[in-house]
């Protein structure tokens, strides 16, 4: 099985209300006012349904999906600022591509795609999207697809656990190819997450 993740960043929370707001007016799936995720549906271009997972927080929306949701990006365009889509295979538990888009003038231009590492689980893609861009990539939203034994990240887990700063950052640049800066491990250990309460937990990893 694949599952195909999508990270829309807005410009404040504001925005991401209002792709909110699209999400629920556009597609079966109803927000809720007072939680911060829920499972739904989103209709593609064809009119097709597809079961999806939606969590958001800070500035951030996260939807997590089996199938590819045709139209998606182009449709809520000019609701976005930046957004990458990360395809997942299952079996290896290993994120194979990645790519960066930015809204301009309410469509998506492709910035970037990258191959992903084999079996680091989209680690490997949470270090190069906050060392290169400064962006808050995450594996899935709320909930993960399958049961899975590498630690994926998602909407509401601290990166921080991860012990970015360490001598782990050898591993993640020998990986990916990508020296550590301060300004993107800053990025990192300021994560929004660990301002939301007691209800989420750092992720601990070896």
């Amino acid at each position: 099985m694949e599952w195909t993740v999508y990270n829309f960043e807005c410009a404040d929370e504001g925005a991401r209300q209002s792709l909110l707001s699209w999400f629920e007016e556009e597609n079966p799936v109803e927000i809720p006012e007072d939680e911060d995720s829920v499972h739904g549906a989103l209709t593609d271009a064809d009119g097709e349904e597809i079961r999806a997972d939606v969590a958001w927080i800070a500035e951030y929306v996260y939807v997590l999906t089996n199938p590819r949701v045709a139209g998606l990006l182009a449709a809520s365009a000019d609701r976005w600022e930046r957004a990458v889509v990360a395809e997942f295979d299952s079996t290896t538990e290993t994120c194979t591509e990645a790519t960066l888009y930015r809204s301009e003038d309410g469509e998506p231009v492709e910035e970037v795609r990258y191959e992903g590492v084999e079996e680091l689980g989209g680690q490997g893609m949470v270090y190069r999207f906050a060392m290169d861009h400064q962006f808050r990539f995450r594996a899935f939203a709320h909930a993960p697809p399958t049961p899975m034994i590498t630690k994926h990240f998602g909407a509401f887990d601290a990166v921080v656990g991860l012990a970015w700063g360490s001598d782990r950052m050898d591993f993640f640049e020998r990986e990916t190819g990508v020296a550590p800066t301060a300004r993107g491990l800053e990025f990192l250990e300021d994560d929004p997450v660990l301002e939301a309460g007691e209800f989420y937990e750092a992720v601990e990893s070896e």
